[in-house]
Formats: structure tokens, sequence, C-alpha cells
């Protein structure tokens, strides 16, 4: 795969995205996108084409459009695997197969077996035939039926010389039908039922309309129910019956034609009795097959013997299909044997994934499996025991998998960690059977503490390697994107395969995230401080540094504090006041561009009014929501301030407890609700982007712009109302 071109429309909840992936130089593709963008879409989307189904859009009903091409074909539907970043539950049984036996041990077993099967098939198709039974269950009932266990066991021991074939014409299906074995219990059957099946085929033998295996009572009833049915003789129609002359003109007449026939059995009240109970389609089966081998009488007897019968009938009719098997089946029987327990023994491709597992993630069980031959074999699936250890007393619980899906016992990271580790068996089986594989990998290390988190990288840094293999990693966690370009990209391929999801005009465009203004801007504004926007932007960071290293007791910290909340000094602040505590704290930096008698305060303002103009492109733009969240926050608590009569300091939190005054004091007051409205809003949407670091700025990047424009102004049209301080 070199390229994958991928359109979208209405799909779930991406309106639209036209992107093309080019695989040529990497095979791996890590998308950042912030809340709500389309991460979950994207997967779904993906998610759904691998089962055969086209996305939808399943809130406005809009029609969807979906178009993913590989190398400019559509893609193959088993070429995609999604991984989300769980899943309650996960089948990995054929993966976990595929792993436990090494390749050519696999192979000389698999053609083996799958001779000795072609050969079985073969038989049961035969047997099937002849017991009419179906042919799943033929294998069960031959085993039910003479108490053996094991099917080419039992065929091994058959005794061809000494079978009895009388009864190979006759289907077991049709004899212990439930019915049937209902009607021969019967005292009074098995009482009368030599004499009726006598008196009955001496009538089939000497009628004159009766044919015995052509024509019998039963037949002629249904054509008596049919004529009547269709009206035949009310139309005028006549019939004449071999060995009369006359015709008959009614359907009284027929019937009682055919009564005469059979009035020797009519007239015996036993038997009478017994052809009344032969009404259902199986019982009238079992009279039939009564006219051509009355011999079973003496059988019905002893059902079970008889059962063992009608097989061995079968059994000798099909003896050099039956012999071919067991000669077959003897002959690879011991290689077969050598296989399995070479499967017990060895190390798999299935224990190095557990003991790659268990070197990387930090989990509290142990993982093996109790039957590795016997899931080989294809007999059951993987009985896969999770042990855990008391850490007083060193004991040992075993669990199944299902059961521990069953029980709320692990956290979120050890569900995840087991989620995984069934994610590595259905990978590592694609590598083995090499298949092109794309993988659409949806925040995989969510919830993940740092440790496993940086295995599960490390992990998809090993797949990226994988020449068959492809990825797409989608994260909403900025921290796992940068590290995921770092320890996955390098420095040669960060530019052109880590990026950024970002919405315009209801449009989604992926932009490249490789520049370091994107995942380490810090550095780029150190040499941008000249910009007014930059320098704004970076008050709150160099004032965390600031913190770090002198406390907040400090006069610089208290300085740069009044920038970001209004003080008795926010107004007086020059760039002057300000040039000297960035030199000492950033060093080597100049700021001889501006007017040394600026205030600070009014770069502030310009430049949030400047942003709030700019018309919305939904891209990162770092700088300009902190300084958004500045503008907002200091007009904010101006406004508040010009409301309140406070003689002291507020003192720690200064936005929330001036709003928490303001809220007690107007609550009530019913031309302020809109107000309280709106300050509630700036204080759940600003703290976090003012107090950013370098490490912890997630929260900036996924709030959008957008909105932070509409609070700017909704705040900034209070100013007309403040009061001067």
């Amino acid at each position: 795969m070199n390229k994958l071109k991928v359109s979208l429309k209405n799909c779930y909840g991406i309106n639209c995205l036209e992107e093309e992936f080019d695989f040529l130089n990497n095979n791996s593709f890590a998308i950042y996108a912030p809340n709500g963008v389309m991460k979950t879409s994207f997967a779904k989307t993906f998610q759904a084409i691998s089962i055969g189904k086209q996305p939808e859009e399943q809130l406005f009903k809009n029609v969807p459009f979906c178009e993913i091409l590989s190398d400019g074909i559509a893609i193959d539907k088993n070429e995609i695997i999604v991984i989300k970043s769980i899943e309650s539950k996960i089948n990995s049984e054929n993966s976990v197969t595929t792993l436990l036996v090494d390749d050519t041990s696999k192979a000389d077993y698999d053609a083996i077996f799958t001779n000795i099967l072609k050969k079985k098939e073969a038989l049961l198709n035969k047997l099937q035939k002849f017991s009419g039974e179906k042919k799943v269950d033929v294998e069960s009932k031959i085993l039910i039926d003479f108490k053996e266990t094991d099917f080419f066991v039992y065929l091994s021991k058959i005794d061809f010389d000494n079978l009895n074939v009388e009864f190979s014409d006759i289907k077991y299906k049709e004899i212990f039908e439930p019915d049937v074995i209902s009607f021969i219990k019967n005292p009074d059957v098995k009482k009368n039922i030599t004499e009726y099946t006598k008196k009955y085929n001496d009538l089939l033998d000497n009628s004159k309309y009766f044919k015995k295996g052509l024509f019998n009572p039963s037949k002629a009833d249904n054509v008596l129910k049919s004529l009547s049915k269709e009206n035949f003789f009310k139309a005028n129609h006549k019939i004449k019956l071999s060995g009369d002359e006359d015709e008959i003109l009614d359907e009284t007449t027929l019937s009682k034609k055919l009564e005469e026939e059979r009035k020797e059995i009519l007239e015996n009240k036993e038997l009478a009795k017994l052809e009344s109970e032969i009404k259902k389609v199986s019982i009238v089966r079992f009279r039939e097959i009564l006219e051509n081998s009355d011999n079973i009488i003496p059988e019905l007897e002893d059902l079970n013997a008889f059962k063992k019968k009608l097989w061995y009938s079968y059994f000798s009719e099909e003896k050099d299909l039956i012999k071919d098997l067991i000669e077959t089946y003897l002959q690879g029987k011991e290689r077969l044997e050598e296989i399995e327990n070479l499967a017990e023994s060895q190390r798999t491709s299935w224990e190095e994934i557990i003991g790659k597992f268990k070197s990387r993630f930090h989990v509290p069980f142990n993982v093996s499996i109790k039957n590795k031959s016997s899931v080989m074999l294809g007999k059951s699936a993987p009985n896969i025991s999770f042990s855990f250890t008391n850490p007083d007393t060193e004991e040992q619980t075993e669990m199944k998998k299902d059961e521990i899906e069953g029980i709320d016992f692990l956290s979120q990271g050890e569900k995840r960690a087991m989620y995984l580790l069934n994610v590595m068996f259905n990978i590592e089986a694609r590598k083995k059977e090499n298949k092109k594989t794309l993988f659409i990998i949806d925040d995989i290390a969510d919830s993940f503490d740092y440790k496993n988190k940086y295995a599960i990288i490390q992990y998809l840094k090993d797949l990226s390697n994988e020449p068959l293999f492809y990825q797409i990693i989608l994260t909403h966690n900025f921290d796992f994107f940068r590290t995921i370009q770092s320890r996955i990209f390098g420095e040669k391929y960060q530019r052109d395969y880590s990026l950024i999801a970002t919405v315009f005009s209801n449009k989604i465009s992926l932009q490249s995230a490789g520049h370091k203004d994107f995942t380490n801007p810090f550095g780029n504004w150190k040499k941008e401080l000249n910009t007014p926007l930059i320098l704004v932007a970076t008050i709150s960071f160099v004032r965390n540094l600031i913190e770090f290293r002198e406390g907040n007791k400090s006069d610089n910290y208290s300085t740069l504090t009044s920038l970001l909340h209004i003080k008795d000094n926010t107004n007086d602040i020059t760039v002057s006041d300000i040039k000297s505590i960035y030199n000492e704290t950033l060093k080597d930096i100049n700021l001889d561009s501006y007017s040394g008698d600026k205030k600070v305060i009014e770069l502030i303002n310009d430049s949030a009014e400047s942003i709030s103009t700019l018309v919305d492109d939904e891209k990162l733009n770092l700088e300009n929501k902190i300084v958004l969240s500045i503008g907002i926050r200091l007009k904010s608590e101006k406004y508040m301030f010009s409301k309140l009569t406070i003689t002291d300091p507020i003192k720690g939190n200064q936005t929330a407890k001036l709003f928490e005054l303001y809220k007690k004091q107007y609550e009530n007051d019913i031309s302020e609700i809109d107000n309280l409205k709106l300050f509630d809003e700036v204080n759940l949407m600003t703290p976090e982007n003012i107090h950013v670091n370098s490490f912890m700025y997630e929260p900036i990047l996924d709030l959008s712009e957008h909105h932070l424009k509409k609070l700017y102004k909704k705040v900034k049209a209070l100013e007309g109302e403040t009061v001067e301080l």
C-alpha cells in the first residue's frame, strides 16, 4: 500500500474530510484530534467498512459518502483492523490457535489432518445418505449407539467379515423418529403389529386397486382427499379404477370401493385400532417400510440392537471407504501425536507474545494456556487462564478469561492491558500469516499509566517496522502524540507523518505537525518576543518558571500575576518593568522593539482585540487561545470589581473568589442573571488556559478558539457598564 485516499462526507460526526496518506517512505501516521473533531468518527467509519457496512450520519440522517482507496482501488475490508481504546470482549481464539506451534510442524499437522478429515467427510456423506440423519449428527449418534468415545478408535474395531447387511435400504431416521418410536412402544401395537403387517401385505398382494410399493391405502386416501378438495366430481368428472367396468361419478362411491378393499383390516377391532393410529406422516412412512421389509418386525423387540444392525448394514456397504480412512488415520496418528506433544513443550510465537507482554507491561496477573494440543487439533477453544498471586500469602488464584470479564475487580488500566494482550494475539497472527493490514488505532493508550503508555508506544514502533503493516494512530492526548512523534518518526519524518486535525467551515483538515511550533512552541516564542501577541502569551509561562525557581512570594512573580489578574498596579506595569524579569528568567532575549513606557495592559487588550476580529480557522494557535483567555479574565474581573465594594485584597484563585462574592451579592438581581451565567462560563473556561506550563497545555489545544472569541466579545460588551477603579 503506497497511498490511501480517504473521502468522507456525513460519516458519523465527520461532515467532510478529504485526505491522502502517503505511506511510501513511512508506514505510520499519527493524528492529534482534539475532542469532538474527528477521532471516534474516523475509527467508526473504518470499523463499518471492515465488517462490510456503510458508515452512517446518525444524528440528522444526512446521506453519507465514503470512498477509501488503496492505491486507486477500493480497500479490501479484510485488510482493515480497528483497535479501540478498549472492548469489553474480543475474540482471539483463531489468533491464539495460529500461534501455538511452529510453522513447519503446523504445516505437517494440517496436511495430515486435512487428508484424514477429507476422507472422514466422504464417509459421513455416505452414512448420511444411508441413515437419513443430518451429517453433523451422524458421528455422535454412532458413538452414542455403540457407547464409544472416539470415532476412529471405534471404526478400527469393526469386524467386516461378520456384518449384517440386510437392512442397508432402511433409513435410521425413519425408524427412530420420535413418533414412530412412540407408536412401536404402544402395547397394542407391539401385540398386533405382526398380524397387522401380514394382513396389510396380503391386502396389497390380493387387491384389485392397491399395488405394493406403488399405490397403497394411504396414497388412496390422499387421492380421495385431493379429489374432494378440488371439487373433481362436482365438475362432472369421472374416474375408472383398474379391474372395474363401471365408471365412478362421485366421491362416496369411490370411498366405499376403497374401504371394501380394506374390509379384513377394518372389521378386526385390534387391527382397525392400529390403522386409525397411523395418521402422522412419519408413521405412514413406517407402514410403507413394512410393506417391503416386514423382516424388521422381530427387530423391533430390541431397538438398541436394531440401531447397531442398521449401522452395520451401512458400514458393510462402505467398508472400502472405512478401511481406507482407518489406514490413513493410523499412518498419520504417530506424527500427529508427535506434533501435539511438541505443541505442549516448545516455546512458540504464543509464548513469545506472552513474554513480550509481561516484560513490557505492568499487570497483576500471569497468563497461560491449559489445552494447547487440543486447541491445535481444533477440538476445543483456547482455555486461557489468568493467575493472580496474593502478595501476603503467595497463594495463587486462577481464573478463565470469561470469568474475569464477568467480574468487576480490575482497574480500567488493567482491563485495557488485558484487552491489549488480545490485540497483540491478533496482530502477531496476521504477521505470521503475512496479511497486509491497515490498523486504525483509536486512543489505545487511554487510561494507562506512564510506564504502560511507553510500552504501548514501543509496541507501535515495532509495528512500524513491519513491511506489510500500516497504521494510522489517533489520539486526543497531546503528550502521547508528541511521544509518538519522537519515538516512532524521529526528526526525519515528523513533519510529513504527524498531523493535527482542525476544523474550518465544517470541513476537517489535517495539518502537518512536524514543526516545533506545534509540539514545542516555547523555544520559538523566545525568538518572537518582539511580536506583542507572543510576548503576551508568554506571561503565564514565564510566571510558571519564576514560581518553580523562586516560589510565589517573589516580586517578579507578583508583577506578572498583576498582568493575569486585576490588581492595584495592573494598569501601571510597563514593558520596562517586565524587561528585567524576562532577561533574568529567559536569558539572551531582546525586547528593544517596544517603547519602555508602553503599558503591558495595552499590549494585552490590543492583542486580544486583534485576535477576536480574525476569521475563524480553528487551527491550533496556542498563543491566540492564551491571549484571549487572559483578555477575557481581565475584563471579567474589572467588571466584577466595579460592581463590588471590596477593601481587602483577594488571595489565591482570585477570579473564582471574586465570582463567588459577585454571585452572592447579585444572585437575586434579575438584571444580572445573564452576567452571572457569563462569568460562570469564564470561570469554567479560562483557568487552565492562563496557568499554562511547558508540559501540560493540552486543555488549551482542545478548547475551541471560536468559543473563546465569542466569550471575549460578550465580556467586552460589558465595558460600557464598568466604573473606573
